[in-house]
């Protein structure tokens, strides 16, 4: 009784067509599917189970009972006005980011132009560098540049590099990219908000330092939410692995931030104070106050969470609020409200234990996680023994690869030819908060021939040479993002 998707190519629909409506070998061949239209097919059902295509007036022809969306070729022209709208007007934000996050992104543009305008000698500089700078920083990637300017380098030869971390046993944890909701301070939790340019450009260059080093990724595991899951899509396309199999699940989600979803994090620090909002944000057992049960935020509202979610509770007190108030019975389930950093490990920590590391360590496969912050400092402070008392100080960076070697159960970074050769600058990079330490820890082993059991590893992955596609741009500063916005230029640099 479900509506399912099916996307696949030319020859392989034709055959899906001929074996639904019975199509004759002879009339199979003037069968065609344009590209990028739906073909939509409703079914009877007979009393003893069998589906027979349902004819309408819609149907294409007598051949083929099902019918397409529209007119051949709007489609097309819709998404073609689309991109064409994206270039070329100043600004322009995904239609997937909601309203008030539009109206406070195009704020925050509009705020940092006038700061821009107020210096002329400042702003014909950004403008100066913007016509000189015609293509995206990061947009030069190994597939668009012709062969000979590809750089392909094996990793240093050394057990405690690339080469040996790359073979299997390896679990890659990526962070989301940047989303508009992070550029601008606000709780995300379960809001499903997309990735901004940056956020794009960001996963972009993980699989990009994930090629570099050798890695092949046999699973991703991701969440429910659409900035995990377009962070690992434009990964594995660095990768020439989007055949990869994606392995959903809502217990990756992020924390639930309950009624503090979508909220500006300077405003409630400046409501209740620095100890209640700290307690809120980062406390392992602190919930922040829930969301109602009809509130916008709250995903028992969401039909995602209504109709797939099932493998929880069903709640008394939820269901009995929603049968008062529909006036009939409704069964609803114990979907959170709101969450401390131990519920949300309550959920993600046993399908690691029993979905992701089964596969690492029994099938020897490397795997790629892709989440969010809480639910990834949740399975560090599994992974890497980190005290609840200090899970607090850890802050996970946006699209930054994390590799944890589950055999000699260490957390490294991936080089790309930018990390000063100390191990405290080259951590100092990133923002990993006050507790790096028990993140980054020698590597330890069962092994006694383990070279790297021996040893203070370097915190960073190192190549021996960087490949070209790596080749460091200087980021773009945000003068030259706000006129690269108004000139139309995308500025994806870092």
């Amino acid at each position: 009784g479900k509506t399912v998707l099916v996307v696949a190519h030319g020859n392989s629909l034709r055959g899906l067509v001929k074996h639904v409506d019975g199509v004759s070998d002879e009339a199979i061949v003037d069968v065609s599917i344009p590209n990028g239209i739906p073909l939509v097919y409703s079914f009877d059902r007979f009393p003893n189970g069998a589906l027979v295509p349902h004819r309408t007036e819609s149907s294409v022809s007598a051949h083929v009972s099902g019918a397409f969306l529209e007119e051949r070729g709007l489609l097309r022209a819709a998404l073609e006005a689309e991109a064409e709208l994206v270039r070329r007007v100043p600004g322009h934000l995904r239609q997937t980011d909601q309203p008030a996050v539009r109206a406070l992104a195009k704020l925050e543009l509009e705020r940092k132009l006038i700061d821009l305008a107020a210096d002329p000698s400042r702003l014909e500089r950004a403008v100066e560098r913007s016509r000189e700078k015609k293509a995206p920083a990061v947009d030069a990637l190994y597939m668009g540049l012709p062969a000979e300017k590809v750089v392909r380098t094996m990793p240093r030869a050394s057990n405690c590099q690339p080469a040996a971390f790359a073979a299997a046993d390896a679990i890659v944890i990526l962070r989301h990219g940047r989303t508009e909701h992070n550029k601008l301070g606000l709780f995300t939790g379960w809001e499903d908000a997309s990735l901004a340019k940056e956020g794009i450009a960001e996963a972009k260059r993980a699989g990009q330092l994930l090629r570099a080093h050798g890695f092949a990724v046999d699973a991703v595991y991701t969440s429910w939410l659409s900035r995990a899951i377009e962070t690992a899509w434009l990964a594995l396309q660095e990768l020439d692995a989007l055949w990869v199999p994606i392995i959903k699940s809502w217990r990756l989600n992020e924390r639930m931030y309950g009624a503090l979803t979508g909220l500006s994090k300077k405003a409630i620090l400046g409501e209740h104070g620095e100890a209640r909002f700290k307690q809120w944000r980062r406390g392992y057992t602190t919930r922040p106050p829930a969301a109602s049960s009809f509130s916008p935020s709250y995903p028992g509202n969401d039909e995602r969470y209504v109709r797939y979610l099932t493998d929880v509770r069903y709640s008394f007190r939820e269901s009995l609020v929603r049968s008062l108030a529909s006036g009939s019975l409704v069964l609803a389930r114990k979907i959170p409200k709101a969450e401390s950093l131990k519920d949300c490990m309550d959920r993600t920590i046993p399908f690691f234990t029993d979905e992701i590391y089964p596969r690492v360590v029994e099938q020897r496969k490397s795997v790629l996680v892709s989440s969010s912050e809480n639910a990834i400092r949740g399975l560090l402070m599994h992974l890497c023994d980190i005290p609840s008392e200090r899970i607090a100080e850890v802050e996970i960076p946006t699209g930054l690869p994390l590799v944890f070697d589950v055999k000699r159960r260490c957390l490294r970074l991936l080089d790309d030819g930018r990390y000063s050769n100390d191990p405290a600058e080259a951590l100092a990079r990133w923002n990993f908060g006050t507790a790096s330490d028990l993140l980054f820890r020698p590597c330890v082993s069962d092994d006694e021939d383990d070279e790297c059991a021996a040893e203070l590893p370097d915190p960073v992955l190192r190549l021996a040479e960087v490949p070209a596609y790596l080749e460091d741009t200087p980021s773009p500063s945000v003068d030259d993002m706000v006129v690269g916005a108004l000139m139309g230029a995308e500025y994806m640099g870092g």
